[in-house]
């Protein structure tokens, strides 16, 4: 019998395909460790033991940066932990880019894809524009991810045609619309807008709005505006909220309606909170009346504090005038959250109402005015607190205390020694009041604390940072000892401590520390040694210290490398840039945090003039990174470099300029950034100094609010 033309022509497929059916099998054959063991070895694959399996998959980490095809053909089993392929930093990308063009697991291809974008190098971009198109939804979406890291205006074909497909999952849809936010290219501004306005699916409406929002710096503020009120008047409770941060930001004066709509309307309290929040930062006083108007029917403390802030900046006359009518209200509730937000408003305006409500028959509403009395900018309340410092309710008494020494300045430390922390004295019942005054009085480094507050550390009854300063300026000879001793039990939060006391025999104890953690391949605890032995610059120190600069672990080597440069060896100066330039981009903020450790100009002075070239360099992520280090350094003259990056028509950069210049810990930053607001001319770098200032007081406020004393409540609660 004749064959059909048509069966002739499926038969001849077929036997094409064999070939590539065999291999694919080939390939997989090791995924399944439970085969039949009678398979011959070309179809099983490569037969190993499990002794064998770490010897190979450290052959092929070792072949990485030599053999740029060397992860073609290689299976899961014998593929290397991401970790270890991270450890080797950008020099891997040729063979990830192979892996992701040329290997046949779509696992496999992923994690390479996912590999490169943490990396961040633009040399992989051409692999990763090809995966776009694999037919593995996985393997796409992780090449959507990288790129959105690994930002570049080439991307936007690419991308773009992630939009046009009729069969493409929708996350991969709204990853797409991510990735293209970040690509700082207008091109991508209509596509944007257009999944933005007709989506049907609110999440890729959500990633349409993120994408708008990291473009809205090469955008016409009045398009900002645009998309800001469309989302604002949507009916989806995602993009209501997303859209009140970022009107936070904008502060336009056109957002106003849409967001007293929502604190009218939304039934979600914290896009009703956010809302408020934005209409305090916009300033516009056509929002006073419907601020007004909504005080009274409030029954939460948040909502409360936001509207009172938003009032103090829009209208505090109208703000008081409210609060007069709340502080009296018949509920018990209503009247305890106005003492409270009059105590964070802290203008003396308030201190006649607070007055009024020292007299409340609610013992709560009388606590929250006494401790909001303290808050206030004026010494006029202190003869009304005097009154409560021997009162019979003991949390009465204690608020008033501790009002009175908040508004000394911390100078009446002798109030509160004797009235709490000697008056509690063996009285187990009042451990946590007299720890609690303890701490305070070890804010004012009061010496007749330290003992307790050595104590409370070991005990771990208190933390590190609410005894720092106290132990820092103490006298007592045993502290260093002891504090040597807690770090040893494994306690890190304390090595900048003992770096600075600096207790004898520290050097000795750290590189023991260190050897041990290399012996038992621990690899946190070895780390925290060497930056220790850094801090302390024995000489011992650093012929322990030199092996390691050959170590094969980039992490290892970068802290034991900071560490031999603060004390003058010089060969560690170029591993340190080598691994610099090297390092995966995602690991940058933790080179920037290791360098800012040093302290010793000689070190800076050698690798200040190294970290300028590498400012200059076209790879904007390590240039970011280098301005990071020498605002640690110098402040003056880094902010520029940073600022400059602010206003970058690249997205990628002005992100990473935020984010170290909100990590920066130096306090001359936050000074340095205000007198850049001052003079910025460029609407969205303004925008965007604002938001880093606010976010660097939020924080600021968060770590130095001390147990046992009044919280000093930032502006706005959102």
């Amino acid at each position: 019998m004749k064959m059909s033309r048509f069966a002739m022509r499926a038969f001849m497929i077929a036997a094409c395909l064999t070939p590539t059916a065999f291999v694919v099998k080939s390939a997989f054959a090791d995924d399944d460790e439970s085969g039949d063991e009678s398979e011959s070895a070309a179809t099983q694959g490569e037969a190993m033991t499990s002794a064998d399996l770490p010897k190979k998959r450290r052959a092929v980490l070792e072949g990485l940066i030599k053999n740029d095809k060397i992860l073609i053909n290689v299976t899961a089993r014998e593929m290397p932990a991401s970790p270890d392929i991270l450890n080797l930093g950008r020099r891997t990308v040729p063979a990830l880019a192979r892996c992701v063009a040329d290997n046949v697991d779509n696992q496999l291809r992923a994690s390479c894809a996912n590999l490169l974008g943490r990396l961040g190098d633009k040399a992989a971009l051409p692999a990763l524009h090809s995966a776009l198109e694999a037919w593995d939804a996985h393997v796409r979406r992780a090449a959507i991810d990288a790129l959105r890291k690994v930002p570049d205006r080439s991307s936007f074909l690419p991308l773009s045609k992630i939009l046009e497909r009729e069969d493409e999952e929708g996350g991969n849809i709204a990853a797409a619309l991510d990735a293209l936010g970040v690509l700082s290219d207008k091109r991508a501004v209509p596509l944007l807008e257009k999944h933005l306005r007709d989506d049907k699916d609110p999440y890729v409406r959500s990633a349409a709005f993120r994408g708008l929002w990291k473009t809205r710096h090469i955008m016409a503020r009045s398009n900002v505006i645009a998309f800001l009120k469309l989302a604002l008047n949507s009916d989806s409770p995602d993009l209501m909220l997303a859209a009140t941060f970022s009107a936070s930001e904008v502060r336009a004066p056109e957002l106003v309606d849409p967001l007293v709509r929502i604190m009218k309307k939304s039934p979600d309290a914290r896009t009703k909170n956010r809302a408020v929040y934005a209409l305090g930062k916009i300033g516009d006083r056509s929002a006073t009346a419907a601020l007004v108007k909504h005080l009274p029917k409030v029954r939460e403390s948040r909502m409360l504090n936001n509207i009172a802030f938003a009032l103090e900046r829009l209208d505090s006359k109208a703000f008081f005038q409210a609060a007069e009518g709340l502080i009296t209200h018949q509920q018990a509730q209503i009247r305890f959250n106005t003492a409270f937000v009059l105590g964070d408003v802290r203008r003396p305006e308030g201190l006649p109402l607070l007055k009024g409500a020292l007299s409340d028959q609610n013992d709560g509403v009388k606590l929250n005015a006494v401790s909001a009395i303290g808050k206030l900018d004026t010494q006029d309340g202190v003869a009304l607190l005097e009154h409560y410092v021997d009162d019979s309710n003991a949390g009465l008494q204690q608020a008033a205390i501790y009002a009175l020494y908040a508004l000394s300045a911390m100078k009446r430390t002798d109030l509160v020694f004797k009235k709490i922390y000697d008056a509690h004295k063996d009285k187990p019942e009042f451990a946590s009041a007299r720890l609690d005054a303890a701490v305070a009085l070890g804010r004012a480094h009061d010496p007749r604390v330290t003992t307790d507050l050595m104590t409370c550390l070991e005990l771990r009854t208190c933390s590190a940072w609410q005894v720092d300063g106290a132990l820092r300026a103490s006298n007592l000879p045993e502290i260093p000892g002891r504090v040597l001793v807690t770090w040893v039990k494994d306690r890190p939060e304390v090595t900048d401590l003992v770096g600075a006391l600096k207790p004898q025999g520290a050097s000795t104890v750290a590189l023991g520390k260190a050897k041990a953690g290399l012996a038992l391949r621990d690899l946190p605890g070895t780390i925290n040694a060497l930056d220790l032995a850094g801090d302390l610059g024995d000489q011992s120190a650093l012929d322990v210290l030199r092996p390691l600069l050959g170590h094969e672990n980039a992490r290892l080597r970068a802290h034991a490398s900071v560490a031999l440069a603060r004390w003058g060896d010089t060969s560690a100066d170029a591993v340190i840039l080598r691994d610099l330039e090297n390092a995966p981009h995602d690991q940058l903020p933790h080179a920037v945090r290791l360098l800012s450790r040093v302290n010793e100009t000689a070190a800076r002075t050698r690798l200040l003039p190294e970290l300028v070239k590498r400012i200059a360099q076209s790879d904007r992520d390590l240039s970011v990174a280098a301005a990071a280090v020498q605002l640690a350094w110098d402040p003056d003259a880094g902010v520029f470099s940073l600022l400059n990056a602010l206003g970058s028509t690249e997205r990628r950069e002005r992100d990473l300029a935020e984010m170290y210049l909100r990590r920066s810990t130096h306090p001359k930053t936050t000074e340095l950034l205000r007198r850049a607001l001052s003079r910025e001319t460029r609407t969205p770098v303004r925008d965007q100094l604002r938001r880093i200032l606010d976010l660097r007081a939020a924080a600021e406020t968060s770590s130095h609010t001390a147990t046992g004393m009044p919280m000093q409540a930032h502006k706005y609660h959102r």
